[in-house]
This record gives structure tokens, C-alpha cells and sequence, in this order.
């Protein structure tokens, strides 16, 4: 076939918040085509489709989500939205009859709705700071919790909870289950109850992995935690993550675990102790009644799905695709061929690193490495259109997670603070060492790729030894590290002078002051003039550096865009620069 189509690279459908409704018929979710959001749901059955809401629900974020709630009878559904605030919906017979908004203030950003046990309140929060709660029928919004610097994920049994952690800390360095405490060192995420109220738990890193752990109550007296080597969640980049759920009666746990980069889905009897292997992929919003389990599903040949696994038998668990909004573009004229599924290699050096490698079924020697941004994060193996666009022109892909990433345990996380711009630097090097001496690529058709804090990789892996690659091409990045010690961006601003260490070292590492060991290698660089994260200037004055250096170096500035992406004429021009510019540097290296 030919090359992948730009067309089928650009935004479409995307899914988000998926929940399935008490009585397990009826899977509910956010769905956006990026000009209009709906909530909706669909019939386990595959048969019928109803709209719920479509006046601006919010949108949630990737395999995530925290926008909406059922009551526990499901007759009842709270949804937070951009305009009303939160508004309550009901239905007869599965079909919607009225709504209403609650009291809470419109003028604020409302997540993650939750409903006390005896379904007379509701809890939610408001500018990812402060617990709200407010009586169903009639009563006023107070606040619950307004003393950290951060709060998320609303919970609610008897009364309401949320996840909380204050400055510098950052959700996976050091967080607390409010009103609860935790020792010092630990950080807790996907703090949750059982449809009936009576189990709870947690994930939390204090075995040094992100576990999942359940108090003890009337099913099960002591304290249970499903104790793996590999992670359970990921870090807290935004509210609703659920990668583990209770069953309604909470006997059953589903949960998720992350081995490097794979991951998987499985049951825990808390009764037995066993453990089952329900299913493969990345999958995130997980939500469990009766015995239907619900989720949002990807993988490296899997586009985005809802799904739900029939769990009559764990021993024999059913899946059914109730919604695949992608498979019209990917699935048709054999494009499917073009899916590449990764191997997982290890590099020597300071520290073993992992990264893993796809391989195109056309290839003509070129070498995409790529860094994912955070820096404390990962790319799991889910979906990614750009991934294909590449390996369907030839290009060989590795996909690094340098020290500071997250799916390895706490330490691995945490030995990149101090060391940021260095540590990710020295181990994506190691990386391109390994793929050039074992895998036999080549460093003249090598092209270090990265964005935000990867960009910020990428250049330093480049600067500490040009020989390693033909190019660097890289998006919103990074570049001056002094100025991010002094930023004032309220989520992360706080965290930057734990991941860099002192002025010196910042200055040491930032690109821009070392843009001399840049002057013979081509570099790429687009940003947009709305970026508030890593702001317009950093890619400047890195253009700025290597240009008085006499490098080669063009910057490509997109108006109306921030940190991400999202015009397609915008995406569309950088996929076409991107390629002129590979393509210049294969010309050259043959």
C-alpha cells in the first residue's frame, strides 16, 4: 500500500469518562470531535444509543476523565459542564425527562462529581483546590476543604474526600487520601469507594511501586494490597484516572499493571486471593456493576474503544467493542498492515534503560528516536497515529524512558530530580548508542525527535555528542532551565527547582547556552504563540543561540496555538515540514 494519508493523522473522534451505569446495561461517556462535546450512552447489548447532555459537558483527557456520575439506582446522572456548572439529569425508562443545574458557581472549573452513600449530596472540585459539597434537593454550596494547594478527585461516602498535596510536592511525590494521612515519602492516587459504600482503597506508592491497597471492612478484615513489581496507576496528571475499580459488592477488585510500557487487565478476589488475566491493552476509565466491567481500551494496533468484559465466569471473560470511533479511517484499503507492534530492549550504561523499539515493514534505515515530555511520564503502548505515519514511510521508531519516568517504580521516578537536562540526557545517548552498535542503525539517518520536556531531552542528547544523529526535531521545548526555575506556571511551576537543582545547573544544562556544539547538526523547531507552559521564548532564543553559533536552525511558530496542537492546518503543516526535513537529511546521508 502506500504511505499513511495525513488526513488520518489529524483529530477526530475521541471518547472519554466511560462508566457503566448501575444495572450493567448501559455504558455511558464524554464523546468530542473537538468542536462539540455530547454525553452519551450506549446499550451493552450493542443495540441502542441515547444522548444525554449536549450543551457543553466537559471533556475530560485521554484515558481519563472525571466528568460525570450515576446515582446508585442510575435513574439519576451529574455531569460537570463548561457553562452550567453541574447539572443534574434524569431519566425514565432510559430516556432523558428533565434536568436542572445545581447550585455551584458557574464562573468555576468543576470535576469529578461524586454522591455521598445515602444520595443526598454531592461533592465535587472546584479549580483543581478546594472540596465542595452541596445538598441535592435544595441546600448551598459550602466548602469541605479549601486548605491545600491542590485537591482532585472528589470521593464521597459518608461524607466527602478528595486527593490533596501542597507545594513543592507534586501528586506523585508526596500526596495524601483527605482527611486521611499518609507517612512522608508516599504518594496516593485513585482513592475510591464500592457502589454499596463499604470498601475502600487506594493506590499508593509505599512499597516503592504504585500498588493497589484495600482497607480492611466486613468482606475482608486486614488490610489488603494486590503487591506487584510492576505499577498500577500513573501519575496525576489530571483528574478521574481510573485504572483500578471495585466490583458493586467491592469482593472483586479489577486492576491494571504497567510492564514496560505493555499493559494489562486483570481481577482480584479479595475473598480467595486469586488472581485472573481478564484481558490485553492499555486501559484506562475502568468501572465495574454487576457483571459488566467497562473501560476504555488501546493499544499499538488498536485505535480507541469502549468496551465492556462479561465477567459471568472469570475463567472464561468475554469482551465486547461497543463504540470503535477510529476504525472508519484505520480499518479500511489494508491500512491496518502499517501497525506496528513495539520490542522492549534495554540499554547499558549508568542505569539500565528501558525503551522500545518499532520496526517498519518497509524500511529504508532511517531512525526516529523519540522522548516523551513531563518529564515524569511515559508513552505506554497505546494508539498514536504519528507512530504509523512514520513507520509507514520506512522510519524505525524507539520510544526512550529515560531516568524520571514513571511505569518503573518510585526511585527510577524520582533519581531524575536534581539531574534534569543531564540524567534523560546521558541515558537517551546510551539509547542511540545501543540501537547503532546492536541494532545496526546508522547515526546519518538518526533524528532525535521530542516535545515540551522531551524537546529539552532531545537537544541535550544531541549537544553531548552530535556524532550520535543527522537532526533534531523538536516541539514547544524546554530550552531555558533558569527561567524554569522561576516559573510561575501553578501546577508544576513549584516542582522545577527539585527536577533541576540549583541556577548553575540549570544554566549547565539549558540548550541555548550551549548551542556551539549545535552548529553542524540541523535542527527543527515549532511552537505556538499561545504557549503558557513553555512560553514562545524558549524556542527563540534557542533560534537566537544556534544561529550566532552559525548553525542551521528553523523555527516554525503556529499563531492561536499552545502546549498541544490542535488546528489541522496546523498539524497538517507540521507533518509536511517534518517530512521535508527528514527527507533532506536521507538525501544527504546516502
Amino acid at each position: 500500500m502506500s504511505v499513511l494519508p495525513i488526513q488520518l493523522c489529524l483529530p477526530g473522534i475521541e471518547i472519554t469518562d466511560v462508566l457503566v451505569r448501575p444495572g450493567g446495561q448501559w455504558v455511558s461517556g464524554v464523546v468530542s470531535d473537538g468542536a462539540s462535546a455530547v454525553l452519551r450512552m450506549w446499550a451493552v447489548d450493542g443495540g441502542a444509543v441515547v444522548d444525554l447532555y449536549s450543551d457543553g459537558p466537559s471533556r475530560g483527557r485521554g484515558l481519563s476523565g472525571g466528568v460525570h456520575v450515576w446515582s446508585d439506582d442510575g435513574d439519576v446522572v451529574y455531569v460537570t459542564t463548561d457553562a452550567r456548572g453541574i447539572v443534574e439529569i434524569e431519566l425514565r425508562n432510559d430516556v432523558v425527562t428533565k434536568d436542572r443545574s445545581l447550585a455551584f458557581d458557574v464562573s468555576r472549573s468543576w470535576s469529578t462529581p461524586a454522591i455521598d452513600y445515602m444520595n443526598l449530596r454531592v461533592f465535587a472540585i472546584a479549580d483543581w483546590k478546594e472540596l465542595w459539597g452541596c445538598e441535592i434537593t435544595d441546600g448551598d454550596p459550602y466548602v469541605v476543604h479549601g486548605d491545600s494547594d491542590f485537591a482532585i478527585d472528589a470521593i464521597a461516602g459518608v461524607d466527602g474526600s478528595c486527593i490533596v498535596w501542597n507545594r513543592p510536592d507534586m501528586a506523585w511525590t508526596q500526596s495524601a487520601s483527605y482527611p486521611e494521612r499518609v507517612a512522608d515519602g508516599i504518594a496516593v492516587q485513585q482513592a475510591q469507594f464500592s457502589r454499596n459504600k463499604e470498601s475502600f482503597g487506594f493506590i499508593d506508592d509505599s512499597t516503592g511501586v504504585a500498588n493497589v491497597h484495600i482497607l480492611g471492612d466486613q468482606i475482608v478484615d486486614p488490610n489488603i494490597s494486590i503487591i506487584d513489581h510492576c505499577e498500577h496507576g500513573a501519575p496525576t496528571w489530571g483528574p478521574g484516572q481510573r485504572t483500578w475499580c471495585f466490583n458493586t459488592d467491592g469482593t472483586r477488585v479489577a486492576y491494571t499493571r504497567n510492564e514496560d510500557g505493555y499493559s494489562s487487565l486483570w481481577v482480584f478476589d479479595r475473598v480467595t486471593g486469586s488472581r485472573h488475566r481478564i484481558g490485553q491493552g492499555v486501559h484506562g476509565c475502568l468501572s465495574w456493576e454487576g457483571n459488566t466491567l467497562g473501560a476504555l481500551r488501546t493499544g499499538a494496533r488498536t485505535p480507541q474503544q469502549v468496551v465492556v468484559y462479561h465477567l459471568n465466569n472469570l475463567l472464561e471473560p468475554r469482551r465486547t467493542v461497543l463504540v470503535r470511533p477510529a476504525d472508519a479511517k484505520w480499518f479500511e484499503n489494508e491500512i491496518d498492515v502499517e501497525l506496528v507492534e513495539p520490542t522492549v530492549e534495554r540499554a547499558p550504561g549508568e542505569v539500565e534503560v528501558p525503551y522500545r523499539l518499532y520496526r517498519p515493514h518497509r524500511p529504508h534505515g532511517g531512525l526516529i528516536c523519540w522522548v516523551h515530555g513531563g518529564p515524569n511520564d511515559q508513552w505506554q503502548v497505546t494508539f498514536r497515529s504519528q507512530f504509523t505515519y512514520w513507520l509507514s514511510r520506512g522510519f524505525a521508531i524507539a520510544v526512550v524512558d529515560h531516568r524520571g519516568s514513571s511505569g518503573y517504580g518510585r526511585e527510577f521516578m524520582m533519581s531524575l530530580n536534581g539531574h534534569w537536562g543531564e540524567y534523560d540526557a546521558i541515558d537517551t545517548a546510551n539509547v542511540l548508542r545501543h540501537l547503532q552498535s546492536v541494532h545496526g542503525f546508522s547515526s546519518a539517518t538518526t533524528v532525535l525527535m521530542g516535545g515540551s520536556a522531551g524537546g529539552l531531552t532531545a537537544l541535550n542528547a544531541a549537544i553531548s555528542d552530535v556524532s550520535l544523529c543527522a537532526g533534531v526535531v523538536v516541539k514547544y521545548p524546554v530550552v531555558d532551565l533558569v527561567a524554569m526555575l522561576h516559573s510561575d506556571d501553578q501546577f508544576e511551576g513549584h516542582h522545577m527547582p527539585a527536577l533541576i537543582g540549583s541556577e548553575n545547573q540549570a544554566a549547565a544544562h539549558s540548550p541555548h547556552n550551549n548551542a556551539a556544539a549545535l552548529r553542524d547538526l540541523p535542527v527543527l523547531v515549532f511552537h505556538g504563540d499561545q504557549d503558557h507552559s513553555v512560553p514562545l521564548f524558549h524556542s527563540e532564543r534557542l533560534r537566537d543561540a544556534v544561529e550566532a553559533a552559525g548553525g542551521n536552525i528553523q523555527l516554525e511558530v503556529f499563531a492561536g496555538e499552545g502546549h498541544g496542537f490542535r488546528n489541522p492546518v496546523n498539524i497538517g503543516r507540521e507533518f509536511a515540514v517534518t517530512e521535508a526535513f527528514l527527507h533532506s537529511l536521507m538525501k544527504n546521508a546516502r
